[in-house]
């Protein structure tokens, strides 16, 4: 069984008993009760892990926009990947004397009216991949737009969809490398001998480009020239 996502995922767990289980794009599957171990699997599951690396991405956020020292974070608190991440930023900005204004959502409906209320008081926006927020992003686009502030976010989907910035794997690498997972398993290779895939290097630099432009951010020259940096508009 392949299950694309945590929630997919964990509705997977119980068929693992009989049949091997591969996630792909679960951010933490220890915290969702997937396994107990990345290197050594133990519930006859294994995959891929899309784990942002919230301090590479908010390092980012400091080269592109220097002068943040307010950060606004917008997130649904239901989401156990979204809060895992956001206690990553609250660390980041306590290390770097950075101010946080919090607000969390339950539903989309809430999402407009908590964006354009957070988007006046900070001087950055930063939204992990939140399936709540990410399914309306462009109320949390817009809201940023007017107030001339970045939304930096956590997937590089997020960034075609207006967000300004991310570091991350693309998520068709993701794919490939949890097909070849699933080759391994297929070919007679036991589960408990193929570790979670956790991506920490080499990762993407994706940037909007029509987002950069409608904030007049000009994007470091020795950023744009970066093999690994993606420019999307």
């Amino acid at each position: 069984i392949v299950a694309i996502a945590t929630p997919t995922a964990m509705a997977a767990a119980p068929y693992a008993k009989n049949t091997p289980v591969v996630f792909s794009a679960v951010s933490y599957p220890i915290l969702a009760g997937l396994t107990t171990s990345l290197e050594t699997p133990d519930k006859n599951i294994t995959g891929t892990s899309d784990e942002i690396q919230v301090d590479q991405i908010l390092d980012l956020a400091l080269t592109l926009t220097p002068d943040i020292q307010t950060l606004g974070i917008i997130y649904n608190s239901g989401e156990a990947n979204s809060v895992e991440n956001i206690k990553k930023a609250k660390t980041y900005c306590e290390d770097h004397d950075i101010a946080i204004e919090e607000i969390t959502i339950s539903s989309i409906s809430e999402l407009n009216q908590a964006a354009n209320v957070l988007a006046e008081k900070v001087d950055a926006i930063f939204a992990p991949n939140d399936n709540t927020i990410a399914s309306a992003q462009d109320v949390l686009n817009k809201a940023c737009i007017n107030a001339n502030i970045p939304l930096y976010v956590g997937a590089d989907s997020m960034v075609s969809n207006g967000g300004l910035a991310t570091i991350g794997i693309s998520y068709e690498e993701l794919g490939k490398a949890t097909a070849k997972i699933v080759d391994k398993i297929l070919k007679g290779n036991d589960v408990k001998d193929i570790p979670i895939q956790v991506f920490k290097e080499n990762l993407n630099i994706y940037i909007n480009k029509t987002t950069a432009e409608k904030l007049n951010i000009t994007l470091p020259e020795e950023l744009l020239a970066q093999s690994n940096t993606i420019i999307m508009e």
